[in-house]
């Protein structure tokens, strides 16, 4: 008994049961519902309708996570609880192959105190960057199949037992297949298997068929119902373009991804120690160039460190934690704290920032007040976003028809998940970075023009982060097309609903 209560996974086993103390208190209290989040319910929906993604369901990341969470919603129903419950579960595999990471490295206390912190900054931050109900839930299953992944391949170079290598091999192919930010980790197992650990032949041929299970299922599925390789590479260059366009390099300059001297000092302001934070790619950077001599001769802690680097090379610049940057820290944190030598001040750290993040997540509880009640579930939200999420869901239920197409811009697919109503799956979000600079704008009008919808939502949501107060500002020639076209049938704080004519 004595020696189970000292093992590794009774820590486990109280950190489940933290999680669990503390789930009461956050339970469907987190996310964002008028933008990103509602666009994960709504695929999901459309996919069991038989739409395909790439084909006629727009989509910028790989096809996995909205495949699976359409699997969920046919097996335990199209509900909010249903994601939400998913993304419980996955939270609680991201912190235990993160602690066994951090064991390889790091006594168990400061593995354990790596998770709980994990539990505060990531998994029970109310906002829209948490890993149970989030702006992409592709982001999180990546991160947890990346760590899956990396844990198996530290204990590969350490036993050289293959088969833990074909299991990091697979749970690869499964995270980038969910999203890019790991994209380039399979450089890192091709390092592996041909120099650090080279395989023979056949060994090597099982491990690019262990990679390629989940890719070749899930493009093997999208083939079957209709994908073509024209409708990939078409869907491949708007990506390209969205990568590469003027608003989405304004978005990242005002989160820090890009070099933004005035965000920094900005949430160096607001928030000091998080502003710190936001530094730790650049300085895990050099602390490997530092010690890369030493650092080689032990080869788990080599890979994982370059792991770490190539995991968070897209946050380089400034890893913003307030922002998509929550959902590396946890790597880059333990990254730094493994080149400490005295443990004693990354005890009181660790201490002090889960303090920091757990007092943060229960002083924002007060702000998710309004309980947002649908046909799909109910989920506490922000005021100013619940009220006209209810307001307009209420109103298409009782004056547009199940078959209506109810377009909502510049974004607001959550209402058309709640709703059951369709919108357009290839234009159904028109914020500034895919209306002008992915689609243009003559584009997405001689698309409506040609398949019209029934019923337009205009919101007044703010699309600043794109450098534009709002879709009048960057959308006035589409919405004078609406107006020559459709009869505004009503105007409620802001917000205004357009029906087509003639019908």
């Amino acid at each position: 008994m004595q020696k189970y209560l000292k093992s590794d996974w009774m820590l486990i086993l109280v950190l489940f049961i933290i999680s669990l103390a503390l789930l009461p208190f956050f339970y469907l209290h987190q996310g964002l519902l008028s933008v990103d989040t509602g666009r994960e319910f709504y695929i999901p929906q459309q996919i069991n309708l038989g739409h395909v993604l790439y084909k006629n369901i727009f989509n910028i990341y790989g096809p996995i996570s909205y495949q699976f969470n359409a699997l969920l919603f046919h097996f335990f129903g199209e509900k909010i609880t249903t994601l939400y419950i998913a993304g419980i579960i996955n939270s609680f595999l991201i912190f235990i192959s993160l602690f066994f990471i951090s064991r390889e490295f790091l006594n168990k206390t400061l593995s354990f105190l790596m998770c709980l912190l994990t539990m505060f900054s990531l998994v029970f931050s109310t906002f829209l960057y948490n890993s149970n109900i989030t702006y992409s839930y592709a982001i999180v299953y990546a991160l947890s199949s990346f760590l899956i992944s990396l844990l198996f391949l530290i204990k590969y170079i350490k036993t050289e037992r293959v088969s833990l290598l074909y299991i990091s091999c697979l749970f690869m192919g499964l995270s980038i297949m969910n999203k890019y930010e790991f994209i380039l980790y399979p450089f890192i197992l091709v390092y592996t298997i041909f120099f650090l650990k080279p395989l023979n032949i056949k060994q090597k041929i099982a491990a690019i068929l262990s990679f390629s299970v989940v890719p070749i299922i899930s493009f093997g599925i999208l083939f079957i119902e209709g994908l073509t390789i024209s409708d990939l590479l078409n869907a491949f260059y708007l990506m390209k373009k969205m990568a590469n366009a003027d608003s989405m390099k304004v978005f990242y300059s005002n989160f820090g991804n890009f070099f933004s001297l005035k965000t920094i000092i900005a949430v160096l302001i607001h928030n000091p120690i998080k502003g710190i934070l936001g530094f730790l790619p650049i300085a895990n950077i050099i602390l490997v160039l530092k010690n890369i001599k030493e650092i080689y001769k032990d080869k788990p802690l080599f890979v994982f460190l370059l792991c770490s680097i190539l995991a968070s090379i897209k946050f380089i610049v400034f890893l913003n934690i307030e922002h998509m940057g929550a959902f590396l820290l946890p790597v880059c944190l333990l990254t730094f704290i493994i080149f400490f030598r005295n443990k004693k001040i990354i005890y009181i750290i660790l201490i002090l920032l889960t303090g920091l993040f757990l007092i943060e997540d229960f002083s924002s509880l007060k702000y998710k007040n309004y309980k947002l009640e649908t046909q799909k579930g109910y989920i506490y939200t922000f005021k100013k976003d619940g009220e006209p999420i209810k307001l307009i869901s209420d109103y298409i239920l009782n004056n547009t028809n199940e078959n209506d197409k109810v377009v909502i811009m510049p974004e607001g697919a959550m209402i058309n998940f709640i709703t059951d109503r369709n919108s357009d799956n290839y234009y159904y979000t028109l914020i500034p970075l895919f209306y002008k600079d992915t689609f243009s704008e003559k584009t997405v009008i001689d698309h409506f023009k040609n398949n019209p919808a029934d019923y337009f939502i205009i919101l007044p949501l703010s699309t600043l982060e794109y450098g534009y107060n709002s879709f009048y500002d960057y959308a006035n020639n589409f919405y004078e097309m609406i107006k020559n076209e459709y009869n505004q049938t009503a105007q409620i704080n802001g917000i205004k609903i357009f029906k087509r004519k003639n019908i």
